[in-house]
C-alpha cells in the first residue's frame, strides 16, 4: 500500500477517552493535547489519512487535518474497534498500573499493526526496578538502586541523599529527594513499595531515537528543566537540541541492546561532565513531549516517513542515517514546557 493510501490512528490516551469515567487533570488534558495535535499534523504531513481518538466528553472536535473518533470505552475496550480500522496505530499512555503495556499486549492479540514498542519491552521499561536490574547486568552505568517498602522506613545502611520514586511510575510524578531515613514524605510512605536509588550529580537529559529493528538513529538531544521543590523533583519542560556528542554511542549501544523497541523511543539520563560519562535513568518507549519540539524542528512529515519506514510500511524508505539529526538546522532550539506549550528560538 502507499503512502497515500495509508491511515494512521493515533490515540493520546489521556485525551482520547483512557480517563473516561473520572476526572481528567487540566495540566494532562493540555500535555496530551499538544502531543496528539502534534503528531497527527506530522502524520499528515507525510500525506498520510489521519484518524485522532476524543474522549466523548469534549463537546467539540479538535480541527485539524484529521478525523475524530470519539472513544466512550476505556483502555482496549475501546481502542481496538478504531484500531482495526486504521493500518497503523500509535498509542501514547502512561507506563503507570500497566496502561501502555495493556494497550500494546491488545493490539498484538488483534493482530492491529503499532508504531510503537512491544508489549514485552514496555513492561521491561515499564518496570523501573527490573530496568535497574537490566542496566546493571548489561554494563550501563545507572544509579544503584533497591525495592523498599516506604511504609516499613527507609533502610539506614543507605547512602544519602537519594531518590525515592515509584516503581512503575511516569516522569518525575511522586519523586522525591530523600536527605535520611527519617526524610519521608507522606505521599512516600504511602507507596505500597517504592525504589530508592542513589542520588547521581549531573545535567539532566534526554535522547530521543527512532529505532527500527534493533537500529537505533539518533534524533536530538536535549537538556531537561528539573528542579527540586519542598523535596519533590519536579519537571518543568527542556529544550532541544542540546549536543552531547559523547553520550550518543553508548545510548546508541543501550537501544539497540534492548529486544521490542520500536518507533520513536526516548533515554533520559544524567551527563556527568567530571567522569565523561552518561548515566541512565530510564527508557520511555513511548513519545514523550519533547515531541512537540521535536515535530517544529524537523521538516513537516520527515519524521512521520522515517517512523512509518522503521515500521515496515511498504512504500515508506528509510532515510540516510544521520538525515533526521542533520536536518535540524543550525541556529535554532525548541524550548517546551511540560504542559506542552513550545517556543522555537534563535541560538547564537
Amino acid at each position: 500500500m502507499g503512502p497515500s493510501g495509508t491511515t494512521v490512528l493515533v490515540h493520546e490516551w489521556v485525551t482520547g477517552g483512557g480517563l473516561a469515567g473520572e476526572a481528567m487533570p487540566p495540566s494532562l488534558a493540555a500535555e496530551g493535547s499538544a502531543m496528539r495535535r502534534a503528531l497527527a499534523r506530522e502524520f499528515a504531513a507525510a500525506g498520510l489519512r489521519v484518524r485522532v481518538t476524543l474522549d466523548a466528553r469534549f463537546l467539540e472536535d479538535d480541527p485539524g487535518p484529521w478525523s475524530v473518533v470519539r472513544l466512550v470505552g476505556t483502555d482496549a475496550e475501546g481502542l481496538i474497534p478504531a484500531a482495526r480500522e486504521a493500518d497503523y496505530t500509535l498509542a501514547i499512555a502512561p507506563e503507570t498500573a500497566g496502561v501502555l503495556a495493556g494497550l500494546a499486549r491488545a493490539m498484538e492479540a488483534e493482530g492491529v499493526r503499532s508504531l510503537g514498542c512491544s508489549a514485552a519491552a514496555i513492561d521491561l521499561a515499564g518496570d523501573k526496578a527490573r530496568m535497574a536490574r537490566w542496566l546493571e547486568d548489561h554494563g550501563f552505568e545507572t544509579p544503584a538502586s533497591r525495592v523498599v517498602v516506604p511504609a516499613s522506613g527507609l533502610p539506614r545502611g543507605v547512602r544519602f541523599p537519594a531518590v525515592l520514586k515509584p516503581i512503575d511510575g511516569a516522569g518525575a510524578i511522586d519523586t522525591y529527594r530523600i536527605d535520611g531515613p527519617d526524610d519521608l514524605p507522606p505521599r512516600g510512605r504511602a507507596m505500597r513499595l517504592a525504589l530508592l536509588q542513589e542520588y547521581r550529580p549531573g545535567v539532566p537529559m534526554s535522547a530521543s531515537f527512532l529505532v527500527d529493528g534493533g537500529r537505533a538513529e539518533l534524533v536530538a538531544t536535549g537538556r531537561q528543566d528539573v528542579v527540586i521543590e519542598g523535596g519533590r523533583f519536579v519537571y518543568r519542560g527542556g529544550s532541544l537540541p542540546v549536543p552531547c556528542p559523547a553520550a550518543v554511542p553508548s545510548l546508541v549501544r543501550l537501544v539497540e541492546s534492548l529486544p521490542g523497541l520500536r518507533g520513536l523511543v526516548g533515554v533520559d539520563f544524567l551527563w556527568d561532565p567530571d567522569r565523561r560519562e552518561a548515566v541512565v535513568l530510564e527508557i520511555n518507549p513511548r513519545p514523550t513531549t519533547s515531541v512537540v519540539g521535536l515535530c517544529r524542528l524537523l521538516p513537516p512529515g520527515l519524521l512521520a516517513r522515517a517512523w512509518l519506514a522503521a515500521c515496515d510500511a511498504p512504500g515508506f524508505e528509510p532515510p540516510t542515517p544521520g538525515t533526521l539529526a542533520a536536518s535540524i538546522g543550525p541556529g535554532v532550539r525548541a524550548d517546551f514546557e511540560a504542559g506542552g506549550r513550545s517556543e522555537i528560538v534563535q541560538v547564537d
